[in-house]
């Protein structure tokens, strides 16, 4: 797998190129775009520590694809203890979602990242918080599903998205909208307070993607 940058017009190419097939999924999955020389994403280039967030994306980028796609364990649980570390302390208002809010209930299943949703305002903070960390700026993505983007690896990949939209919880909600934002529930783990969306909410999203395996977990653990 070949790691590029390009600089044109105020942007920076994130170029993956010459890799093996077994990661044109995983790359699919993260919204790379296939320009016909390999598959891209496109930052602007005075977003903050760039120079940082490409030496990180150099020497990292391939891991984070293997984890994703499973082809390397996932250290989910050390990624998670970290962001808890570095965030204690801080103005940072967060909270987690995805399978990993299902761990760490207890719920057993195979995160391939951590998913982390924040408030807008507190962008700057976890951009400086976590400057050495970014392997993709946060940015706002003008009209996705959240305000905005970005990526931390920190032994494992972790997404950082803010401000979710409503369309998100159509036709029902979801573990990562509006809805669950309004509702958080808190868990204790390895000595953290961590707010998680209501589990039935994750029992919806699982439904919603069909997966069967996760919907019988959250079930069996809720009917305890």
């Amino acid at each position: 797998m070949k790691v590029s940058f390009e600089e044109l017009d105020g942007k920076v190419v994130f170029r993956i190129s010459e890799f093996d097939s077994r990661y044109e999924s995983v790359l699919k999955m993260c919204y790379y775009e296939n320009d016909g020389r390999g598959y891209v994403k496109v930052y602007p280039q005075n977003a903050k520590y760039m120079d940082k967030i490409k030496k990180r994306y150099s020497e990292n980028a391939k891991l984070m694809f293997d984890q994703l796609g499973y082809f390397a364990p996932v250290p989910w649980e050390q990624a998670l203890t970290e962001f808890c570390r570095k965030a204690q302390g801080t103005d940072i208002d967060w909270w987690l979602t995805g399978s990993c809010a299902a761990c760490i209930r207890g719920i057993k299943m195979n995160p391939h990242d951590v998913d982390i949703m924040v408030d807008s305002r507190c962008i700057d903070e976890i951009t400086e918080v976590f400057s050495d960390c970014l392997i993709e700026p946060i940015i706002d993505t003008n009209g996705w599903l959240t305000k905005d983007f970005g990526v931390i690896f920190l032994h494992a990949r972790i997404d950082i998205a803010s401000d979710p939209q409503e369309i998100l919880d159509i036709p029902e909600p979801v573990d990562c909208g509006p809805y669950a934002r309004q509702n958080l529930e808190t868990v204790k783990w390895n000595g953290y307070e961590i707010k998680v969306p209501p589990l039935e909410l994750q029992l919806n999203v699982n439904r919603r993607r069909e997966r069967l395996d996760r919907v019988k977990l959250i079930e069996e653990f809720m009917n305890k």
